[in-house]
C-alpha cells in the first residue's frame, strides 16, 4: 500500500508535458519518437525524460518502466503450464518412469 502511495507522490510531481511524455516511454518510444510524437526538439524529449528519471530516483527507462508497469498476479492452478514444472518418479522394479498424476491431465 505504502508502495502504491509512493508511486502516485512521484507521479503527482510530474508536469503535464512529463506525463505524456512517461505514456510514450512506457510504449516504448524513443527519445527521437517522443520528439516527432509531441512536435518538440530531440533534446527536449531528452530534457523530459531526465527529468521524469530523476523525480522518480531510477537511472534509466527500464527501471522507470518497472515502477509504473503494473505487475500481473500470479494464479495459482491445479495443471502445470509446461513441462518442465512436473516431476517424474523413477520405479526402481522396472526402471520406468511415470509423471506426477498433475502432468497426466491435458486439458486446461
Amino acid at each position: 500500500m505504502l508502495e502504491r502511495e509512493g508511486k502516485r507522490k512521484r507521479f503527482g510531481r510530474a508536469t503535464p508535458r512529463e506525463r505524456e511524455v512517461l505514456k510514450l516511454v512506457l510504449l516504448g518510444f524513443t527519445n527521437k519518437d517522443i520528439a516527432v510524437a509531441l512536435g518538440i526538439s530531440d533534446y527536449t524529449a531528452r530534457d523530459h525524460v531526465s527529468a521524469l528519471l530523476r523525480k522518480n530516483d531510477v537511472r534509466n527507462r527500464a527501471q522507470l518502466m518497472a515502477l509504473h508497469v503494473p505487475v500481473p498476479r500470479i494464479k495459482t492452478l491445479s495443471v502445470p503450464l509446461h513441462l518442465t514444472d512436473c516431476f517424474i518418479e523413477a520405479h526402481e522394479d522396472n526402471n520406468q518412469s511415470t509423471e506426477h498424476e498433475d502432468c497426466t491431465t491435458t486439458e486446461y
